[in-house]
């Protein structure tokens, strides 16, 4: 029994490394992300592959748990039916077709960076990140929002001479 446990902590720590891939923009994040990019199978694998990986993981465990525990078998039919989704979803991963633009880490990316840009513009204390190319980006833009404040500021000291 505790064997399948495992299985458990194993599915669970392989969805933590997706989520850090695919929200996150610390250094593990960017790693991910590189990792994933130097993959020649496409960029479906990582955003229905994986995790359909790891969900089959702890569909099977429910099922596993509902055996040795002797649970309602409405419980064994959530877990076949999620397990037979997650066979599907990962089956549809290997397929070069277009998921909606939020299913893809870039996507991601791109928006934790305009809402980093709408704070700094506000004048919000963001939160920059300390590593890799997003911190570049972070940095960069901070640049340009100063330089458009500071050409705020010269305009309005122009402006009331």
């Amino acid at each position: 029994m505790a064997s399948v446990y495992f299985l458990g902590l194993f599915a669970i720590i392989g969805l933590v490394v997706w989520w850090f891939g695919m929200f996150s923009d610390s250094g593990f994040g960017q790693m991910i992300r590189a990792m994933n990019k130097s993959s020649s199978r496409g960029k479906n694998e990582f955003s229905l592959s994986y995790p359909a990986v790891w969900c089959m993981f702890l569909f099977l465990l429910l099922l596993l748990v509902t055996r040795d525990l002797d649970l309602p078998k409405s419980v064994a039919v959530i877990g076949v039916t999620g397990l037979l989704g997650c066979v599907v979803f990962f089956i549809l991963g290997f397929f070069p077709f277009s998921l909606p633009r939020w299913m893809y880490p870039e996507y991601h990316l791109v928006r934790r960076e305009r809402v980093r840009a709408e704070k700094l513009a506000r004048g919000e204390v963001v939160k920059m990140p300390s590593s890799g190319r997003v911190a570049v980006e972070a940095q960069r833009l901070e640049q340009i929002v100063r330089e458009q404040e500071a050409a705020q500021r010269a305009d309005k000291d122009e402006s009331s001479r």
